[in-house]
């Protein structure tokens, strides 16, 4: 049984994605550059909110992105829950690994205003040890440094902890940070990208049944 479990957030622990496209899209539409099927979103978001809104409008020049990130923060300031849900089992499976006292913390490349709002809007009875998004003075995963700077928070073991997530990043920050690393299926990216990525499919969760007893490493009733 691991002892600490770090959590991707977006596609790991809520669904968000229809609210961070129509934040994007709103975003995009008012700086004149042309919006995304919410669909495509899945496989743009995981590496910040900067980098999404280069790729997303084809320029890295500085007002613009600058403009860009405003409007988007500012929309999705006041819509982040609009349809924000957690997925089947989460909120009962994080409870049960509470009660055994594994300690659990978040780690996202969100911007970190958000992140502890989103899981005390989901999950308001679990107590995380940390909660991180994206710092300041930190780069965003797959760069060690936040990872490592939460363990410390945490006081972590790596022997004892593992890195839960949904996509290529997730398994590259699990790598860099010196950690096993558990797959989610249901997120935004699917099986199939983190089989791609290197993770056996035997470390990949179908559901969060699945998800915990590889994390107590024991069947679950």
């Amino acid at each position: 049984m691991y002892q600490y479990v770090i959590f991707d957030l977006d596609g790991t622990l809520a669904y968000t994605l229809q609210d961070l496209a129509d934040a994007f899209n709103y975003a995009l539409e008012k700086n004149g550059f042309s919006p995304y099927p919410t669909e495509d979103y899945r496989w743009m978001v995981g590496s910040g909110a900067t980098n999404l809104l280069k790729k997303a409008s084809k320029t890295d020049e500085e007002n613009s992105i600058t403009a860009l990130k405003s409007d988007f923060y500012h929309y999705y300031a006041l819509h982040y829950t609009d349809t924000l849900e957690p997925y089947e089992g989460m909120a009962e499976m994080l409870k049960r690994l509470q009660n055994r006292g594994i300690k659990m913390g978040v780690l996202s490349n969100k911007s970190d205003c958000f992140v502890s709002g989103i899981l005390h809007y989901l999950y308001p009875e679990i107590h995380f040890s940390a909660m991180w998004g994206k710092k300041e003075n930190f780069p965003v995963k797959p760069d060690p440094k936040s990872f490592e700077a939460l363990m410390r928070e945490m006081g972590a073991d790596k022997q004892q902890s593992v890195y839960v997530g949904d996509s290529h990043v997730d398994v590259q920050t699990a790598k860099n940070g010196g950690v096993k690393f558990l797959g989610c299926a249901w997120g935004f990216r699917g099986k199939e990208e983190l089989i791609k990525s290197g993770v056996l499919a035997e470390n990949i969760a179908d559901d969060t049944c699945a998800l915990e007893k590889l994390i107590v490493g024991e069947e679950i009733e």
